[in-house]
């Protein structure tokens, strides 16, 4: 199944809008079974949204790191 996309390389530029809330927003619209793709480079936002995906059920498939930049894939359980 093709992941939802959300680019938050430039979320601290964001004013009024966290980062953990769009991410929020976005796991909500999944279905069951579907995955999104999470991309950051703060390293807080990568403890937040792992930490927040434990306590709503949520599955950490992936997680891969380049300089810079972390990638998560959630994927929100089937059922």
């Amino acid at each position: 199944m093709e992941p939802g996309h959300l680019d938050l390389t430039s979320a601290e530029d964001d004013c009024g809008d966290s980062a953990l809330g769009r991410v929020r927003r976005a796991y909500a619209t999944l279905a069951p079974g579907q995955c999104l793709e999470v991309v950051t480079g703060v390293a807080e936002h990568v403890f937040g949204i792992q930490a927040w995906s434990r306590r709503v059920g949520g599955e950490l498939t992936e997680e891969s790191r380049e300089p810079g930049r972390t990638r998560l894939l959630l994927r929100r359980p089937a059922g």
